[in-house]
């Protein structure tokens, strides 16, 4: 166990509502190891949660003062930021429900508004919405002509994003620039698969959604059930497993408490996407932080250990590494000397936008094209500098272990 996966433990028993932090370890914590948990905090948006563990059952923590004043400043900001966020979220469910668009909105509004107790416990990047493809497309125009504008360089053309993402380019809106991403899909595009099909499921999905009051309005959201899956899913079996961070276990479990789960409805869709162990992995690592929650789990059969101690390290990785972790995992799991030079040639040479998003420049820009191998020997160096890393190492080596369990290989 490395240093950072010492702390990452200690760090996860703080959030815990069902497990109490060691004292004694927390107050043998040098000034550095402090920052490194602060660190984490930051990286992974858990400085609401830990201002309220603080007053609820960490009062006496030997927390230095600094970061205690820092987390109750994030707590501030994470509480005017959901005002933000629910005026956004207010205007643009209006719009859509104006233009006459089906919408769901995803986990992080449901989460804020419906099963956190207070809003700013649940803090937001940017608000998720579900449409079908038509829809989505018109919304995503609707909002333009309101208003709403893309980031400084509006890297991804609307074209590459339909066949190679799961959402629109982002768009800002109001005042404060909250980020809406327009989904019509949950997951991004595979080869070969049916295109139908994934209408039809997101079809589905909003014929189920439901409303709920956000302050004055009703904002339509994805069916709890549906919700609590597409959690799992994000949180497992994203592009690299567990690497959303802790604040899914509380997401977990809040969702669980706030709403009628349809349980064998919840087990048979994982069962039939093939994403059963994934939510029972995940069940349990809630069960070990926040208390264990009835799911009605067909197969009482336990997680193995050392699959739940993996994810552990997994959810607290250093997400500043987050690129050179996901190329070693990724060529190491590339098929044989042909398959690693291939993925190494796509990954020096991707399409423009994404160089141009790398460069802070236009897509059309002129000087997209010499930050080509700027930006190739970047990377190169940031992987020569991490390669021999044990940290690196052990996470590499935890998700390719994670993913092989994940798809039915051994533990």
């Amino acid at each position: 166990m490395t240093g950072r996966t010492a702390l990452a433990h200690l760090l996860l028993d703080m959030l815990a509502s069902d497990r109490s932090a060691d004292r004694a370890a927390l107050a043998a914590l040098s000034d550095a190891e402090w920052t490194l948990i602060g660190e984490m905090a930051k990286q992974h948006r858990l400085t609401p949660l830990l201002h309220r563990q603080m007053d609820d059952r960490g009062a006496d923590w030997p927390v230095p003062e600094a970061l205690r004043a820092r987390w109750a400043r994030g707590w501030r900001v994470s509480a005017e930021r959901a005002l933000a966020v629910q005026q956004a979220l207010i205007a643009v469910g209006t719009l859509a429900d104006r233009e006459g668009l089906r919408y769901a909105a995803l986990k992080g509004a449901w989460l804020a508004w419906q099963a956190y107790p207070q809003p700013a416990l649940r803090p937001m990047r940017d608000i998720d919405l579900l449409l079908s493809e038509e829809d989505a497309l018109r919304l995503h125009a609707a909002m333009s002509a309101a208003g709403a504008e893309p980031g400084k360089f509006s890297h991804t053309p609307i074209d590459f994003a339909r066949a190679h993402h799961k959402h629109l380019p982002p768009l800002h809106w109001g005042p404060q620039r909250v980020a809406f991403e327009i989904h019509w899909r949950l997951s991004n595009p595979q080869a070969g698969e049916d295109r139908a099909g994934v209408a039809a499921a997101t079809a589905a999905l909003l014929a189920r959604r439901v409303r709920a009051k956000v302050g004055p309005a009703d904002i339509a959201y994805l069916d709890p059930t549906d919700t609590l899956l597409h959690l799992v899913v994000h949180a497992v079996y994203g592009r690299q497993p567990f690497d959303t961070g802790p604040q899914t276990l509380s997401d977990v479990a809040q969702a669980i408490d706030a709403a009628a789960i349809d349980w064998p409805r919840f087990w048979a869709a994982a069962a039939g996407q093939g994403r059963d162990s994934g939510a029972r992995l995940l069940f349990a690592l809630v069960a070990k932080y926040m208390g264990a929650r009835e799911t009605r789990d067909p197969d009482p059969a336990p997680v193995p250990a050392p699959l739940i101690a993996a994810a552990e390290a997994l959810m607290l990785q250093d997400m500043d590494a987050r690129a050179e972790r996901g190329f070693a995992t990724q060529i190491a799991e590339a098929g044989g000397k042909r398959g690693k030079a291939a993925f190494a040639w796509g990954r020096a040479f991707p399409p423009k936008h994404i160089v141009a998003h790398y460069a802070g420049v236009p897509a059309d820009s002129w000087r997209v094209w010499p930050a080509y191998p700027v930006r190739m020997v970047d990377h190169a160096w940031q992987w020569v500098r991490q390669r021999g890393d044990p940290a690196l190492d052990a996470e590499v080596a935890d998700a390719r272990a994670m993913r092989a369990w994940l798809a039915g290989g051994a533990s």
